[in-house]
């Protein structure tokens, strides 16, 4: 079986490192039977997504539908999923999160539909990962210790760390996240990166389960129906 994501994205970071990132969540970090294939990204300016009129995010979802329906209509057996990728920048994702998910629902209420909001910004998951990046792509071999993981500005890090090698080097997001994000520790991002989190448990919620694991004995209650909840401010 194939879990099929349309994903619906705000720049350049997301739009280069998104299958890349949710292939690994998918099969390194949550070891998942079924096959998982990343359509081509749905892409719009942020502060049209986040408007609260909602139609630009609207426009965008019923494009991202069309995209699994076209798959979906070939593979009788595939699933499909319907992922909002935005940086929260300013905003509380636990508020501006559930506001788009809803305005997302209600333009295909048929849909199955995730939303997950960096907090700040999608570098900062790679911060929040870096244990692996020391010497990687022209960062410093060691790398200085990290704090405010995801209340920084990850860009700036990464920035500031790549010209303590090179004074000329400069951090470029269609490049050089692309690379930090195939080699970031995802169980250490976990970790330190609540937002993070969030992403892998929507994921964690479309694996399919072998029969034998779907629930045990002791526990036979219905799964629940509501997505993971936000990673407050």
């Amino acid at each position: 079986m194939t879990l099929y994501i349309a994903p619906i994205v705000e720049g350049q970071t997301e739009d280069k490192c998104i299958e890349r990132l949710l292939q690994r969540i998918w099969g390194e970090l949550l070891a998942a039977p079924d096959r998982l294939q990343v359509l081509q990204s749905s892409r719009e300016k942020r502060d049209k997504l986040v408007h609260s009129a909602g139609t630009d995010l609207e426009s965008k979802v019923q494009e991202a539908f069309l995209k699994l329906q076209y798959r979906l209509r070939r593979d009788s057996d595939g699933r499909g999923l319907l992922l909002l990728l935005l940086d929260a920048e300013r905003d509380c994702p636990a508020d501006l999160g559930p506001r788009l998910l809803q305005t997302a629902r209600s333009a295909r209420s048929d849909a199955d539909i995730a939303c997950v909001l960096a907090k700040q910004m999608l570098e900062n998951w790679i911060v929040g990962g870096a244990f692996s990046l020391a010497g990687v792509n022209g960062l410093p071999n060691p790398l200085p210790a990290r704090n405010q993981l995801e209340d920084g500005n990850g860009a700036a890090w990464l920035r500031a760390q790549l010209r303590n090698v090179n004074k000329r080097r400069t951090y470029k997001k269609t490049v050089d996240a692309k690379v930090f994000v195939q080699a970031i520790d995802l169980a250490e991002c976990r970790g330190n990166c609540p937002s993070f989190d969030k992403l892998c448990r929507d994921l964690e919620a479309r694996v399919t389960l072998p029969p034998g694991d779907a629930a045990s004995s002791d526990d036979q209650s219905p799964p629940s129906s509501e997505p993971p909840a936000y990673p407050a401010s």
